[in-house]
């Protein structure tokens, strides 16, 4: 289908949507979208303008302000104003003042907003340009500011990612400035595809990892563009989009976007809560959220909490953690997303607090509390009456034991909502799964409102698979089957010995899991951290001192709560601890944490900044680098660092507490160098096997919130789903048997040892998407410890090891880099077009490798035959054309055709080749409705004029002018009803397939 018909398209949808088409508006230039805004500044503020309109000086005061914008982040600020109302202070000529309202967030659908969408605006002034003019897709306006960008592609003749490369060199250009400033969020459409952005704050940060698709209610991808629309663009989706659903982040200066999940899981709370107001209901069981950890929950329970705040009826929010550690760390999450008018009002109490802030006469706030300071204020007796609702974070951890049961007593008008990556399920007997649990998730806070599992997150690139092993030392093996648990536990676990096995095969391959990736035949050493997990005090404190003793250079620290069980050995637990803070201020001279009020929290604060990479430690000095952590169960849920990579586990878990331990592990950062989050276990590998397997069985299916859900038959495939969706790394064999066709043809063009420059075009594009692939593939392959040159067993299909063994065919690092170095060379003569982001290859193989056709080529080949019309020059063009649609095809077999008859006598280029293309596609629908026409006995040209009044995705119904020429056509031809249908189904279906 035609671009801009597609275009019409769009354009028709979002009138159904509740936009304005502006025709009088369109194919001008951006001037005109100045001189607009002023008339609706102007009609919006008669009142204060009292009847004297903008004069030029003071709409150009007014321009100047705007002109100050430099990022979408203050852009947003200034459309949230105060009170849902954007302002611009204005001095009149006459010296008087007065703010100028240009948006109104609360007003949704109705009010002064207004909705209206422009096409194939002209930029002529473009700053960073050398072209001098640029021509955009679409402009959706609210009150005349363009708050949303959107760009089509025909995807017969160009990929989607075309129009996001489109976008990133308008940003590049300078486009985004003036009103230019207020788009908030960019769109990608082609008929079947869409995707939206928050606009980036500058060039460098545009990455296709954060351009999103949109999911259904249902968690079903939605790729019909008509559909999206309707979903995302319409009104007041939009309108709520570039306000509701946009989160600005003052730490970084951004601006970003909700998901569709997101969306979906604030929009059922808030949902819940209406339904309870309308019903004069209060309910304390409100529902929960499972939203797998890595997905955002601290940016969603924000937004959730800020829309619960501005509700009427409800006085406060109260915000529970379960540790002090995190209370400070969501309060600065939370006012780094806050706008400036509500930082106030976001509020870090202990119990006695809480009781004084919820006396006052105040507007209402969020206050972040833990849910031992919340229930030690009700056991001393305190109640408050008052309409709150509590959001719990770690809601399968924090709603355990009494606590949750005495405060809701205390609080009887209080609506509770749970956020959880890993919710409490009971057991799954179909699926043979044991869970632990008495009591459900869905037992403290009622019905699941929202689900977004691992399996979710992993599709959608947001974390990573895991890469799992499994360590059995030789005391363990040789101390048999005999012993019982507590036998084996004082024995063998808790031995000396034991654990100076465990220390050593850490040391013995910590550079292989800290290190980078291989540039060139180096890997840089201490990219990433690592994390040790113990039972129990002790343990930390004697592994502490282990690798004191066998790797001093190593940079250890050891941390534990102080709310871990007493037991044998605590007071040398405590000396121990005090000791390793001590070691600690020594190495990086630090404040002496020891002599602060809370040493515990202030010594965790710098180990969790200085794991993550957070300020004052995110310089890139060495010196600031912290190798591994040993805890017990500290940071093992609640704690995030792309920078950590692997968990060795010293313990046994299962369930909730196995997955969120392991997902320390899985943030995403360069996949070349982090594939997968890794963890190792030392522990009943079998056992610990089986455990991984019911955990991420129970927490990609989903479980049973009650006794009801657990009669229910799920289907037998939900166990083979784990393994076909890269939730576990596959193993090294499958991964070098699947390289070894693709090295080879490296080879036969580069040679054996990678030292022959590919010669021509073809081979070079074809080198450079090849060599880029099997770099990434290879770069996983020693992240998850294989040597090169090493062979390594085949498993069977039973995913047993049978006596076969590989070798990678690149044998060498010094082969490896060779490989490197001519995809470097080779990617230097590629056209800019062309040219592979090799600090990110994965995100370049997913632009290239869904392209349809490399036009630049094709144009290349088909001027070759137009030169020299010999057999070998046309197949070249019909091998080049293979992976093109039968059309496609079949418009270039046109195309040679006529070089052949001499109907082309001047060389194509891309543009001149896709006119052609579009003539010929245009000539052949018009035979193909004439043809269908004859065939059914209709007139030709009454044919195409109904399908010029077609538009594709809509029904008939929303088309009354290509309804009415049907009618038309019906009458003439004398139909009755049933055949009137008949004809109706058959031309839009015929219509339908030559788009």
């Amino acid at each position: 289908m035609a671009e801009e018909k597609f275009e019409l398209a769009v354009i028709e949808k979002l009138t159904q949507e509740g936009w304005t088409y502006r025709d009088d508006l369109s194919g001008k230039t951006d001037d005109v979208l100045y001189e607009h805004w002023r008339e609706i500044l102007n009609r919006n503020n008669r009142t204060k303008l009292e009847g004297k309109e903008l004069s030029e000086n003071e709409f150009r005061r007014l321009v100047e302000q705007v002109n100050q914008n430099k990022s979408p982040y203050a852009a947003q600020l200034l459309l949230a104003g105060a009170g849902g109302k954007g302002t611009l202070p204005l001095i009149r000529d006459d010296g008087s003042q007065l703010s100028i309202e240009i948006f109104y967030g609360d007003e949704v659908a109705g009010g002064h907003s207004e909705y209206e969408v422009v096409r194939q605006i002209t930029f002529n002034h473009l700053t960073n340009s050398l072209s001098k003019n640029r021509r955009i897709d679409l402009l959706l306006l609210i009150n005349g500011l363009p708050v949303a960008h959107v760009e089509e592609k025909d995807e017969h003749l160009q990929n989607q990612w075309g129009a996001f490369e489109q976008l990133h060199k308008y940003n590049n250009d300078g486009m985004y400035t003036g009103l230019m400033s207020f788009v908030q969020v960019q769109f990608i459409l082609t008929q079947n595809s869409a995707h939206y952005l928050a606009r980036p704050k500058n060039s460098e940060s545009y990455n296709h990892d954060f351009v999103f698709g949109w999911r259904d209610d249902n968690g079903r991808d939605v790729t019909d563009t008509m559909e999206f629309i309707h979903q995302v663009m319409g009104i007041p989706a939009l309108h709520r989009l570039v306000t509701v659903n946009m989160i600005p982040d003052a730490s970084n200066d951004n601006l970003m976007v909700m998901r569709s999940y997101q969306i979906q899981a604030t929009r059922a709370i808030m949902d819940r809560m209406r339904t309870m107001k309308n019903n004069h209901l209060i309910e304390k069981e409100g529902g929960y959220i499972w939203h797998t950890t890595g997905s955002g929950k601290t940016v969603t329970s924000f937004k959730v909490a800020q829309l619960l705040a501005s509700m009427d009826d409800v006085k406060h929010v109260i915000f529970i953690v379960d540790r002090v550690d995190l209370v400070n760390q969501t309060a600065e999450n939370f006012k780094n997303f806050a706008y400036v008018t509500f930082k106030d009002r976001i509020k870090v109490v202990n119990g006695n607090q809480l009781k004084r802030e919820l006396k006052k006469k105040q507007a209402p706030n969020i206050f972040l509390i833990t849910v031992q300071g919340l229930s030690d204020a009700v056991k001393r007796g305190w109640t408050d009456d008052q309409r709150l609702v509590i959001l719990m974070d770690e809601a399968h951890r924090s709603a355990s034991g009494d606590s949750v049961k005495r405060i809701k007593q205390a609080l009887p008008n209080t609506t509770w909502f749970g956020f959880t990556g890993t919710p409490n399920f009971y057991s799954d007997e179909v699926n043979d799964v044991k869970t632990t649990r008495e009591v459900s998730t869905h037992d403290v806070f009622g019905p699941r409102l929202h689900r977004y599992t691992i399996k979710d997150a992993i599709g959608d690139g947001n974390v990573l698979g895991f890469d799992v092993t499994y360590y059995e030392t030789d005391i363990e093996h040789e101390a048999g089957a005999d012993l019982d648990e507590k036998q084996l536990e004082k024995e063998v676990y808790a031995s000396h010995a034991f654990r100076q096995s465990v220390a050593e095969d850490i040391v013995q391959h910590w550079q292989d899991n800290a290190a980078g990736p291989i540039e060139m035949g180096h890997r840089a050493p201490n990219q990433f951290q690592g994390m040790l997990a113990v039972s129990g005090k002790q343990a930390v404190a004697d592994y502490y001192n282990i690798f004191k003793e066998i790797a001093p250079d190593l940079r250890v620290a050891m941390t534990y709560s102080r709310d871990e069980s007493n037991g044998a050995g605590s007071s040398d637990s405590q000396e121990g601890l005090k000791q390793a803070m001590a070691d600690y201020v020594k190495r990086y001279q630090t404040a002496n944490f020891i002599e602060h009020d809370d040493p515990g929290r202030d010594y965790l604060n710098d180990i969790t900044k200085r794991l993550a990479r957070k300020k004052p430690y995110n310089r890139g000095n060495d010196d600031d680098r912290l190798d591994l952590v040993i805890v017990s169960d500290q940071l093992l849920t609640g704690f995030d660092s792309k920078y950590l990579n692997i968990i060795y586990l010293d313990k046994l878990l299962q369930e909730g507490l196995l997955i969120q331990a392991m997902s320390r592990t899985n943030r995403t950062i360069d996949k070349n160098a982090k594939p997968h989050g890794k963890v190792r276990f030392y522990r009943k590998g079998q056992v610990m096997e089986d455990h991984v397997r019911e955990a991420l069985v129970i927490y990609t299916k989903g479980g049973n919130d009650t006794q009801a859900d657990a009669e229910k038959h799920p289907s037998l495939d939900d166990q083979q789903e784990l393994f076909n969706d890269d939730i576990l790394a596959p193993n090294q064999a499958s991964q070098i048997q699947d390289l070894a066709p693709k090295i080879e043809q490296l080879k036969e063009i580069a040679g054996d040892d990678f030292s022959q420059m590919p010669l021509g075009a073809k081979a070079q594009i074809k080198f450079a998407h090849l060599a880029a692939d099997v770099n990434q593939k290879v770069q996983r392959l020693v992240q998850q410890g294989y040597a090169f040159g090493e062979a390594v067993p085949v498993f069977d299909g039973t995913g047993h090891i049978t006596d076969e063994k590989v070798t990678l065919s690149i044998t060498s690092e010094n082969d490896f880099s060779a490989l490197q170095a001519r995809l470097n060379d080779v990617n230097q003569v590629l056209p800019d077009d062309k040219k592979l982001d090799l600090t990110n290859i994965k995100i370049a193989l997913d632009k290239y490798a869904s392209e349809i056709i490399d036009y630049d080529l094709l144009v290349d080949l088909l001027n070759q035959y137009m030169d020299d019309m010999v057999p070998a020059k046309r197949q070249a063009v019909e091998e080049h054309i293979t992976p093109m649609d039968q059309d496609g095809q079949d418009e270039i077999s046109e195309i040679l055709d006529g070089i052949e008859r001499g109907d082309y006598q001047k060389h194509f280029d891309v543009e001149s080749l896709k006119v052609e293309r579009t003539k010929i596609r245009s000539k052949n629908t018009e035979l193909a409705l004439y043809k269908w026409a004859a065939n059914h006995n209709f007139n030709g040209n009454q044919i195409i004029e109904a399908y010029d009044l077609y538009q594709p995705g809509f029904k008939l119904n929303d088309t009354p002018e290509l309804n009415a020429k049907l009618e038309e056509i019906e009458r003439q031809n004398d139909m009755n009803f049933f055949e009137s249908v008949d004809f109706e189904d058959a031309i839009i279906k015929f219509f339908g397939n030559l788009q």
